[in-house]
């Protein structure tokens, strides 16, 4: 015999559970509905608990829940997943591994359908092709990996109704001509966290090298001495304005630092002249600390080395949560500490007793 339930009657029994059941039937597509409005999200906790007294009641109850639900359970069959266009500067090994972990964040976390635009691919007159397909896309969030990526997402109007996000970008307001830039994972680790783990890894340190340009790292180096003294530190400044004038800035002062800090800056950094650099250094047994896994190779003492699928796992965890609703924010980049052994060793300063768990000793 076919036995049915009438759904008033279990409803005057109990017009929570019936309610409960409703929202079970349909929980999938109602997950997916965003209840923007707070009266909402509380009519739907009422829905599952609550429990008028009267017949009346709770007949009432459960009309209003059928439609509630009802309609959620429409609304949801309509959602669609969210789509997200990953533009990226240039086709290089950090970037492509970067966007891998992005990507794989982001379509296991979010559901997202996530598309990836190579500027290098749309130059000149085939740069319209590219903003058609941006526009005509309707993604609900846009991702700049690298600083060219950066300058045209915050350029170009058309974008400016949707919200994007940068990663793997040092100084994103200077690169993006503006004070406050979206949000993101820049490459930049603040001076505070550096110190405190060159701190811990070389701590026979007082004075501190810090070789830059003023015209691109003089807030940088204000943050520095700022927070040195507070680690029994002092930061001497090695100004330079070209390249021309780091041989002899630094010929002046060998004697009057313990290490040479190294830092992200258009005047000092190439590759040849870190190379001049760190040989010149290991010769006066002064260790150097670098910002990358070349530093590390190359024979600094200390390097900060990013791990860049690592990073994008951390922006598509971001964009996750912003396509979920949540604030959009800046977050200082996952990174590794590596102390050089072979170096340490040579210059005779021994790994330390007491260390971060931050700090790995590399061969």
């Amino acid at each position: 015999m076919d036995v049915r339930v009438n759904p008033y009657t279990e409803a005057y029994k109990s017009p929570s559970l019936f309610a409960q059941t409703l929202l079970y039937e349909n929980s999938e597509k109602i997950n997916q509905v965003k209840f923007n409005l707070p009266e909402m999200r509380i009519f739907a906790i009422f829905c599952t608990h609550g429990m008028p007294y009267t017949f009346l009641g709770r007949l009432l109850l459960v009309a209003l829940c059928s439609v509630f639900l009802g309609a959620a359970a429409l609304q949801g069959e309509e959602i669609r997943a969210p789509k997200v266009a990953i533009l990226v500067s240039r086709n290089i090994r950090p970037y492509i591994e970067a966007v891998e972990g992005m990507s794989v964040v982001l379509s296991e976390s979010a559901s997202a359908k996530v598309q990836v635009f190579s500027l290098e691919k749309f130059k000149g007159k085939s740069q319209d092709v590219l903003m058609q397909s941006l526009t005509g896309e309707k993604f609900d969030l846009f991702v700049a990996v690298g600083p060219e990526a950066v300058r045209f997402a915050s350029e170009e109007a058309v974008l400016e109704k949707t919200t994007y996000l940068y990663s793997m970008v040092l100084n994103p307001p200077r690169v993006s001509g503006q004070a406050e830039t979206a949000c993101g994972v820049p490459l930049d680790i603040p001076a505070k966290r550096q110190l405190e783990m060159i701190v811990q890894g070389l701590t026979a340190i007082k004075r501190l090298g810090l070789l830059y340009d003023p015209q691109y790292n003089s807030e940088f180096f204000m943050k520095a001495a700022a927070e040195a003294p507070s680690l029994d530190l002092k930061i001497v400044p090695l100004k330079v304005s070209s390249k021309k004038d780091i041989p002899v800035v630094l010929k002046q002062n060998w004697e009057n630092i313990d290490a040479l800090w190294l830092i992200p800056d258009q005047t000092v950094i190439s590759e040849s002249i870190v190379q001049y650099i760190i040989k010149d250094a290991l010769f006066k047994k002064i260790p150097v600390i670098g910002y990358n896994r070349f530093f590390y190779e190359s024979g600094a003492a200390l390097a900060f080395v990013f791990d860049y699928e690592e990073l994008g796992r951390q922006t598509g965890r971001l964009a996750a949560n912003m396509l979920r609703g949540k604030a959009c924010e800046k977050e200082t980049p996952v990174f590794h500490a590596w102390l050089n052994l072979r170096v340490i060793d040579k210059l005779g300063i021994g790994v330390p007793e007491k260390k971060s768990p931050s700090i790995e000793v590399r061969p």
